[in-house]
């Protein structure tokens, strides 16, 4: 029988709240993504393309990417890139498409995300997606018992997900990991990640159809039309583009907004 994905309302600021803190209650380590549209899936960027269909041609345009990121990037850094870990948190940074899926230790970063004012979104619900990192990890690696939390780029357990490896070796599910904080954007942003495998069902599909361990995967619905609403309690309560974006892009949006420029 299929996982069901437990599924959760919000229509206004407090019953938002209200859901956060009941799924954070049920976890040790609870982790978040926001995302304007509800319908699409949480996939990552590399398995996005609008041509390419089969794993072996996206693993193979990995590999030219980030060749050709590494040999472009040289004049733009102030440091050379160490590893193959170094060169895929710094390409996802700047949005080159990658294996990794962004999501965040803060649930109001990940509302921040899923309220956005969005034209091409504005009639389609919101969704606030909910991870406990450490039953997925543990339910991804039940083969070997595993019994520890999140990933880091230096365990052994991860190392076939690594770029480069031959689509023999990597296994097929996603994992949950920490990465570099190389930026102050993924210092405020609390950014966190998962990291897919071969496998190129989103994780929302992928634990449907596996037997993972219930908890591991929830989501919280905003309808359209409260989006707005939350949106706006979510801002007096200081949580503004400029805490998100804690750069000039970040405070020329939130001028923008501020000024009717939105």
């Amino acid at each position: 029988m299929p996982n069901e994905i437990p599924e959760h309302s919000a229509k206004n600021f407090t019953e938002l709240l209200s859901q956060l803190e009941k799924f954070q209650k049920k976890t040790k380590v609870s982790w978040s993504r926001g995302m304007r549209a509800a319908k699409y899936h949480l996939e990552p960027s590399l398995y996005r393309h609008p041509k390419l269909k089969k794993i072996e041609d996206l693993l193979s345009t990995e590999r030219q990417i980030t060749t050709r990121f590494v040999q472009r990037s040289l004049p733009y850094l102030s440091r050379r890139l160490v590893g193959d870990w170094d060169k895929l948190f710094l390409m996802q940074h700047y949005g080159v498409p990658t294996r990794l899926l962004d999501w965040t230790e803060n649930p109001m970063v990940s509302a921040y995300f899923a309220l956005q004012n969005d034209v091409k979104h504005k009639d389609d619900d919101a969704v606030i997606w909910l991870c406990d990192p450490e039953k997925w990890n543990q339910s991804a690696f039940r083969h070997i018992s595993y019994k520890g939390g999140v990933f880091d780029e230096d365990d052994d357990n991860i190392a076939k997900h690594k770029p480069g490896t031959p689509l023999a070796e990597m296994p097929d599910t996603p994992i949950m990991m920490f990465g570099s904080y190389n930026s102050p954007r993924i210092v405020a942003q609390r950014g966190v990640f998962a990291l897919f495998g071969k496998s190129m069902s989103p994780m929302d599909e992928f634990f449907k159809a596996s037997d993972y361990e219930a908890g591991c995967l929830e989501k919280i619905i905003v309808p359209a039309a409260k989006v707005d609403l939350v949106r706006e309690s979510l801002f007096r309560k200081g949580f503004t583009e400029s805490v998100v974006f804690p750069e000039i892009e970040g405070l020329a949006k939130e001028l923008r907004r501020e000024n009717g420029y939105e």
